[in-house]
């Protein structure tokens, strides 16, 4: 079993060495949803306000179509009043649910096509950088996910993230618990670009066995860090809460993966 305290030293040490290509690597992982608790193998954080905003439109409209006078439904922020109660409800449905359809299109294609590259790119910087402080932020490490696997990198990492999102849908607990067993599928991915995403998960839950709990404490170690973060209004965060954190994930998955070594897990 791995140490949290010397994998957080092994890892604030490599953001310490090399600590601007960190910070700009952890920023472009934010941005690809790929920093948090458990969040390697969740879907993107830009999915999740997408279905926020749709839930928005259908409750404004929810809301509208109740008044005697007039339908006002609000789409994004703004009001389009004017439209009378002798429009048909079932027209106005349709449109809502064509926008819904439209935004949850858009952000499933930055998610797969742009976002998800990104993750296992900047992943493949911070596995570099463990070894060499001297690493830097370029094509062939966060361009990596858009190289000749980017194909394979865009279909194992969706396939993974919507199966986590279904088990989550069906009950939250199983789906925090299918994250943490394939919690370590983009840094495989970034190793092993040519596995398809079942072959990615199978490896990640067989190195993840016996370590989910010590991992979901590791993640709970950065918690106090996180707040002190929002006091600074995020500053702290960028500069050295998330590029701390994602060295030291990388760390842990090092570690896992030289204890693992050609041991071959199941699906689940």
């Amino acid at each position: 079993m791995w140490d949290r305290k010397e994998l957080k030293a092994k890892g604030k040490a490599a953001y310490n060495a090399n600590k601007i290509a960190c910070i700009v690597a952890a920023l472009i992982l934010m941005i690809a949803g790929g920093i948090g608790s458990g969040s390697t193998a969740s879907p993107s954080l830009t999915v999740k306000n997408q279905l926020n905003n749709n839930e928005q439109v259908v409750e404004s409209y929810n809301n509208s179509v109740s008044g005697d006078d007039a339908v006002s439904v609000e789409v994004n922020g703004q009001d389009l009043d004017g439209i009378k109660n002798n429009v048909p409800v079932a027209i106005l449905s349709t449109a809502v649910m064509f926008l819904i359809l439209i935004g949850v299109t858009v952000g499933l294609m930055v998610l797969a096509l742009v976002l998800n590259p990104l993750n296992v790119g900047a992943r493949k910087f911070f596995i570099q950088n463990a070894s060499n402080p001297e690493t830097k932020v370029d094509g062939l490490n966060v361009g990596f996910g858009f190289g000749k696997n980017y194909r394979d990198i865009v279909f194992s990492m969706l396939g993974t993230q919507m199966i986590t999102l279904l088990w989550t849908l069906l009950l939250i607990v199983p789906g925090i618990y299918k994250a943490y067993c394939w919690r370590l599928v983009p840094f495989i991915i970034a190793d092993n670009p040519e596995l398809s995403g079942k072959e990615a998960r199978a490896k990640s839950n067989a190195m993840m066995n016996g370590s989910k709990w010590a991992s979901f404490v590791l993640d709970l170690s950065f918690v106090g860090w996180k707040l002190v973060g929002a006091l600074t209004f995020g500053i702290l965060n960028i500069v050295f809460t998330n590029p701390y954190e994602a060295a030291t994930d990388t760390e842990l998955y090092l570690e896992l993966k030289s204890q693992t070594s050609g041991l071959n897990g199941d699906s689940q």
